[in-house]
């Protein structure tokens, strides 16, 4: 992580390609750190961010990836899945994107071995916003161009 005083950020990562979205997990994780998902043309990373007024041996932020996903096509929305715990054995890290190809895909990992993803379709047109159910996450909420408003059941 470096400082950069020419771009008026306090802190910023080097990433290989463009990045279109970025996403911090609103749901308790269960580790000190902040998740965070950034997309771009054909990836999804998932890393860690934790802040100075979290851990006192630390200055400033630390940022450590934790997992690429290769995604395929370019990355327009990243929505956090509330199961996401990385104090589970084994972690869990559930997200979902949306797309230019007007799909979503619902990616769900251990970090380790399970590297899964499935993908719904339902829109015809460009998908403008999605969204976990904040309480259990087995919901996604979706809304597109096609002017719908998507519901996924994820049991």
């Amino acid at each position: 992580m470096k400082q950069d005083a020419t771009r008026n950020a306090a802190y910023t990562v080097d990433c290989e390609d463009y990045v279109h979205v970025v996403q911090f997990n609103p749901f308790e994780s269960g580790d000190s750190g902040n998740l965070i998902a950034y997309g771009g043309n054909n990836f999804v990373v998932i890393g860690t961010c934790t802040f100075q007024e979290e851990e006192a041996d630390i200055e400033g932020i630390q940022y450590k990836t934790l997992r690429t996903f290769h995604h395929g096509v370019r990355v327009d929305g990243i929505a956090w899945s509330p199961e996401t715990r990385l104090d589970s054995l084994p972690p869990v890290i559930k997200f979902c994107t949306s797309a230019a190809d007007m799909k979503i895909r619902l990616f769900t990992s251990d970090l380790q071995d399970k590297n899964e993803y499935k993908v719904l379709e339902g829109h015809s047109d460009f998908i403008n916003d999605l969204v976990f159910d904040p309480k259990e996450g087995q919901e996604i909420a979706s809304v597109s161009d096609d002017h719908t408003c998507s519901l996924e059941w994820m049991r």
